[in-house]
Parts: C-alpha cells; structure tokens; sequence
C-alpha cells in the first residue's frame, strides 16, 4: 500500500467518514493508532508526519504524537502551536501536583514505607509527568485510579 493511500485511510478514519479499505490494508494499518477521537487535530498534513514517524518506529498515538510535536489544526481554536503548547504546560503542571500526591502515596505504600515522604513524592511527580505524556487520553485512570488499585494490591500484601 502506498504512503498516499496510507494517509488517505488514516484520514478518513480520524474524521468518522466510510473507508473503503481491505481487510488486508486495515490489518496494515493496525500499527497507525488513529481513531474517530482525533478529528479535531486530524489534517492531512498531520497524518503524513505521523505515518513517516510511526514507519521510523514512534510507537505512541496519532493524537498523542500531535500534542507533543505541538501539531494540530490551525483552522480550529487553540490548534495553533502556542495554544498547544499553552494547553500542554498547563496539563503538565496539573499532573505534577496530582502526581505527587497520589502517585507520592501510592509508591510510599508500595514501598512500604521504606523510602522517604519526600523522595516517593518526586518519583510520584515524576511517574505521573511521564504516563501523562505517552497516554494523555487515559490520564483519569493513569493519575487516579492506577496508583490507587497498586496502593491497595501492594498494601495487603506487604
């Protein structure tokens, strides 16, 4: 399959629309995370770079590689570079303070209290930073629910 007809899937993909693509090309396809989610940063041009990117072996998603290459669609409100990288910052802020202290308290019990208050909660900062970065549409369970469901797995069993 070309790179054209690749990107001409992918798009119709992100935008809800009827492919008419093989079963064999969507099995292709599978590496290309996409989906009806993305329309509000899916453009063409958005596409190719991520296809380019995914073949050269990036591994996260299309809307995650948007948001952290500051890519979007400059037709819409806040898709623009700086609103992207605003609405980044912000994220990022938002996630440290939560990380430490979920994050913070959740290594703190896993760790069994082992290791100091203040250290956990940098590593919780630090957790938290990271899988907000590579799974930002999950960020609720990533940020709350996970450290929760570790704190009590690791806390009944050590």
């Amino acid at each position: 399959m070309t790179k054209a007809r690749k990107v001409d899937i992918l798009y119709r993909m992100a935008k809800g629309q009827r492919t008419d693509a093989s079963t064999a090309e969507l099995q292709e396809l599978r590496k290309y995370k996409v989906s009806a989610d993305d329309a509000n940063v899916a453009t063409r041009a958005n596409i190719t770079n991520y296809v380019s990117a995914v073949d050269n072996g990036y591994r996260l998603s299309f809307y995650d590689w948007c948001a952290n290459n500051l890519q979007g669609d400059r037709r819409r409100k806040g898709g623009s570079a700086k609103a992207i990288a605003n609405a980044n910052k912000e994220q990022s802020m938002a996630t440290v303070f939560i990380g430490w202290l979920v994050w913070g308290i959740a290594l703190y019990w896993i760790f069994g209290g082992g290791v100091s208050v203040v250290a956990c909660a940098i590593m919780g900062a630090i957790v938290s930073f990271v899988l907000q970065r590579c799974f930002r549409r999950a960020a609720g369970f990533t940020l709350i629910v996970l450290p929760i469901i570790l704190a009590v797995i690791f806390g009944i069993y050590i």
